[in-house]
């Protein structure tokens, strides 16, 4: 006795789930995003020729320690006097500027130091931290 299988009929695949998945991926990712624009902060490079590092003064150092405490040169100078002590600096013909950032010290802190530095007309700000 032969006893003949019948051929099992395959299912469509239901798209509809997975259209529905895409459509909360694609909402998601809508929501998600942000459409900010941000801003750059121009920063010089180390790359330069050993004649014209020799002939530029040394630049001055600005050590950001945080909680609004800076050195600069080894001084203690606050906020407030850092603009003035800038325009000295210009006066004496350094144009740039080195800033320390310490372990306490925030990414605003070291910003609205380069925004002073900027402001007092110093060409170049060169930015090292820990």
């Amino acid at each position: 006795m032969r006893i003949s299988h019948s051929k099992a009929r395959r299912r469509p695949i239901g798209l509809t789930s997975l259209i529905d998945v895409i459509f909360l991926l694609l909402l998601f990712f809508m929501l998600a995003s942000t459409f900010s624009h941000y801003q750059a902060l121009p920063l010089s490079g180390g790359g330069g020729t050993a004649t014209a590092v020799a002939d530029t003064p040394r630049p001055a150092l600005l050590r950001v320690h945080g909680e609004g405490r800076m050195d600069l040169n080894g001084r203690p100078v606050t906020a407030a006097e850092l603009p003035v002590r800038l325009s000295e600096l210009k006066e004496n013909e350094i144009a740039r500027v080195a800033i320390l950032s310490g372990e306490q010290a925030n990414v605003q802190d070291v910003v609205g130091a380069m925004d002073e530095i900027e402001a007092a007309g110093l060409s170049s700000i060169l930015v090292a931290g820990k």
